[in-house]
């Protein structure tokens, strides 16, 4: 369905983001949720007058930003050369909320409301722009667009073979998928070494099991969509299977939203 983007107001505002940088789990989210994600700079910061700002929070600005749109991210039509949206910002105990006139950012948009107004994503959906993110939001949305990663949505069985020497052990555990494409993930355990979480796309373990990176898009929808406890149903009354996979998601680690 095409998007038309209108340079608008917004019918909504979103809380200015904190001072902790957004996690990858943060920006998973947003990118994979926001039809249009745009590189821009704003050229203009005008505030509204609190009595003019319905559902300000206190301790809160509103502005009403313009920004010059420099690149398109991700988009499903053409965007605009100027966007304008409204966001808040932590208002000082004295003085004015800083002018964001010069700054660049990445911005999550939402489809355009009912009037056709650009309405930000909920969430920090308004971020500083810098090489590194935007070389991390760009990976997520090419990620998602190939298809290669596929939705998790859950595990349905697995087994345990113990290996030939104490503590070695090979465990598959064959999940369930968005489409129904499958997904095995194997741990493989070994004295002495760390722990290898590996994923295979087909039913035979082979030498393209592909090992699990932090902070990638398949690291992500492992460990925020697996229950950190195996089900009875895909085998956790195994002590030894459960156990494996308790080890398996607190290796992974925990998907952390704010």
């Amino acid at each position: 369905m095409a998007l038309a983007l209108l340079g608008a107001t917004s019918a909504t505002a979103q809380p200015a983001p904190g001072a902790a940088p957004p996690t990858y789990v943060t920006l998973a989210d947003l990118t994979l949720a926001a039809p249009v994600i745009v590189r821009a700079t704003i050229t203009r910061s005008q505030r509204i007058n609190p009595s003019d700002a319905a559902g300000l929070a206190p301790g809160m600005a509103r502005q009403l930003l313009t920004a010059r749109v420099d690149g398109a991210l991700t988009a499903t039509a053409a965007v605009p050369p100027e966007l304008v949206w409204l966001h808040d910002v932590p208002q000082p105990e004295r003085g004015r909320a800083p002018d964001q006139r010069g700054q660049q950012v990445l911005a999550w948009l939402q489809p355009p409301d009912a009037e056709g107004k650009t309405v930000l994503m909920p969430g920090p959906s308004m971020q500083p722009w810098s090489a590194p993110l935007e070389a991390t939001v760009r990976a997520i949305a090419t990620q998602a667009v190939s298809g290669t990663v596929p939705i998790v949505t859950g595990v349905s069985n697995g087994f345990r073979v113990p290996g030939t020497v104490p503590g070695e052990a090979e465990s598959q555990f064959f999940l369930t998928t968005k489409g129904g494409k499958p997904l095995t993930m194997v741990v493989l355990d070994r004295p002495g070494q760390r722990r290898q979480i590996q994923v295979a796309s087909s039913d035979i373990i082979d030498e393209s099991a592909t090992s699990v990176a932090p902070e990638t898009l398949l690291w992500y929808r492992l460990a925020c969509a697996l229950p950190g406890r195996l089900p009875a149903s895909a085998g956790g009354s195994d002590p030894a299977l459960a156990a494996a996979w308790a080890s398996a998601i607190a290796s992974l680690g925990p998907c952390t939203r704010p």
